[in-house]
């Protein structure tokens, strides 16, 4: 393999025009790995389209810092770009925790598309799902919820 690291410079180039060739030239060497190495820190494996993105992503990093690349061999180039792409999928996956719904309901499955009432201040499930605790309300509800609601309406909500 050429040395990729090094920028071909014949005759009279520009800065850029050697920038966008060294580029190229690690582009075009380096993208079925760096593919690789990309899918293969995705959780879901399957997911070709993330990979592609995240592998477009890494690259225009590489684009964007070609400039203050110091490698002085294919190994070091390489290591260098492999480190740009670990580091933009722990980006991604480090901002996508935030942005992640989650379900708030983790009751039982079979109440999942069920329409749903308010009732006692909670979103229950209709015809029958969950009971929630009321006070009065007997063989419906659990009496010692029934007691502990009694005692905290009774004390004002203090300890």
């Amino acid at each position: 393999m050429t040395n990729l690291s090094m920028a071909t410079a014949m005759g009279d180039t520009t800065p850029s025009a050697t920038l966008n060739e060294r580029f190229a030239t690690i582009y075009a060497a380096y993208l079925p790995r760096i593919t690789a190495l990309v899918g293969s820190r995705i959780f879901n494996a399957e997911d070709k389209h993330l990979t592609d993105d995240l592998t477009a992503e890494a690259f225009t990093q590489v684009w964007l810092h070609l400039h203050k690349c110091e490698a002085t061999t294919d190994a070091k180039t390489f290591s260098w770009v492999a480190t740009i792409a670990r580091r933009t999928v722990a980006h991604h996956f480090r901002t996508k925790k935030n942005l992640m719904e989650r379900p708030t309901d983790l009751g039982d499955w079979q109440y999942a598309n069920r329409p749903l009432d308010q009732a006692a201040g909670y979103y229950t499930p209709a015809a029958g799902g969950f009971r929630t605790a009321a006070l009065g309300n007997s063989g419906g509800s659990d009496p010692d919820m029934d007691e502990a609601l009694r005692r905290a309406r009774q004390s004002g909500g203090a300890r």
